[in-house]
Formats: C-alpha cells, sequence, structure tokens
C-alpha cells in the first residue's frame, strides 16, 4: 500500500505494493499521479508522517509517495496502550462483584503491552533517525507545504 501526502495536509492512498514500486533507483520514477488514490480513512496526516515520507519517501507531481510498511510503528504505542486499557476496563466491569481477581495476569498483560509499546517507539525513533532527504522537502515546500523542522 502507498501513501500520497499532498499540501497543505492532504492524504490519500492506494492499494499498490509499496515494496514493488517505491524505489529510489527506478528510472525513470514511475507516473504517479496516474495511479488511482482515494482519501485515507485510516490514517490522518500527521507532522510525524510528514517527517517519515521525507525520510523514506519518493517525489510525485503533487506530493511525496511513501509505503505504507514505513509507517506500521507511527502510533502503535498509544494503539496498544490504549487497547490495553478498554480491555482491562471491559474486564472489570464483567467481574464486579466476583471474588478472587487475577492480579498477577494483569499485571503480567501490561507488562506486555508496555514491552510492546517500547519497542514500536524505538522503532518509529530508528525511522525518524534517517537523514532527511533535502530534495524533498525542497519539492514539499515548493508545492507550498510546511516542514515542521
Amino acid at each position: 500500500m502507498l501513501y500520497r501526502l499532498r499540501p497543505p495536509s492532504r492524504l490519500t492512498w492506494c492499494d499498490v505494493p509499496g515494496y514493488a514500486v517505491c524505489r529510489a533507483d527506478d528510472q525513470p520514477q514511475p507516473d504517479w499521479e496516474r495511479l488511482s488514490w482515494v482519501p485515507a480513512e485510516t490514517r490522518a496526516f500527521s507532522s510525524d508522517l510528514l517527517r517519515i515520507a521525507v525520510r523514506c519517501g519518493v517525489r510525485s507531481g503533487g506530493g511525496i509517495v511513501l509505503d505504507a510498511r514505513h509507517t506500521e510503528d507511527l502510533g502503535r504505542a498509544d494503539e496498544l496502550r490504549c487497547d490495553r486499557i478498554a480491555a482491562a476496563q471491559a474486564r472489570a466491569e464483567q467481574l464486579v462483584g466476583v471474588p478472587g481477581s487475577n492480579a498477577r495476569r494483569e499485571e503480567q498483560e501490561w507488562d506486555h503491552t508496555e514491552e510492546a509499546a517500547r519497542r514500536a517507539e524505538a522503532d518509529l525513533a530508528e525511522i525518524l533517525a534517517l537523514p532527511v532527504q533535502p530534495h524533498l522537502v525542497a519539492h514539499w515546500i515548493r508545492l507550498g507545504g510546511h516542514y515542521p523542522d
């Protein structure tokens, strides 16, 4: 799957395998604008998404195209923690008035979730530590976009 970021803050996606087309050594680059782009519904445009795009993306006529695999850890830590909180609340509601809760199991689940969330944060930090491609930042600004760094 590919994302296309366009100024000022539009995000669309296309169901094309990113690994097949998003390679820096492709000469010439594919005509990204000819693909069937639709508005993204499961991911929102964000400054961190743009930061990833200028590190891992490629230039398109109207923006930057990015392989969605580079975004897997974006927001993942928060998602894991929120899911864990919701599960704990649901379980607590089911067990109201039931003696003998399993506190040790709950603690292990929290630890597992927190470990996974920290891994996601570390993986995201690795991507954001990659060098920025200055030509992509210049392209973004030339198209009227604002780069947050």
